[in-house]
């Protein structure tokens, strides 16, 4: 068994569990877990970027914190089921918002959501035999 410090997933022998449970965690305590880091903090700590989306137009200015929510809800839903899949940062710009993620469907995701959300423009590009995703969406 193997404790990630940072985010406290669990590899539980099979595959790593973004956010186990108590009965989990105290097994990995009591098993003396050891530590290491889960594939989501590698890709961090690597600067591995995976997926980039670029949401960008009027319609981003007068929903921008509804947009930027939306998005953080879609990264939140996508870890409990891959410990990789994480925002590794995001860009505020003046008339857009730039968000690199770790995992390309992840960014696939965002795109898609805000898309079925706010309408728009959402044009997905794969790249390097699909390993890398970029995203852009637009609604003026």
């Amino acid at each position: 068994m193997k404790l990630c410090p940072r985010c406290g997933a669990v590899y539980d022998g099979h595959r790593w569990v973004p956010e186990p449970g108590e009965e989990l965690k105290k097994a990995a305590s009591r098993k003396g877990a050891e530590k290491r880091l889960c594939p989501g903090d590698v890709r961090l700590e690597k600067r591995q970027v995976e997926g980039v989306v670029t949401l960008k137009g009027a319609f981003l200015e007068s929903h921008r914190r509804e947009i930027i929510n939306l998005v953080r809800r879609v990264a939140r839903e996508a870890r409990k089921r891959k410990v990789s899949a994480r925002i590794f940062e995001v860009v505020d710009e003046d008339r857009q918002l730039t968000i690199e993620t770790t995992d390309e469907h992840l960014a696939e995701r965002m795109g898609k959501e805000v898309e079925k959300a706010f309408k728009g423009e959402l044009v997905i590009k794969w790249q390097e035999k699909d390993t890398f995703a970029r995203v852009t969406w637009r609604r003026d």
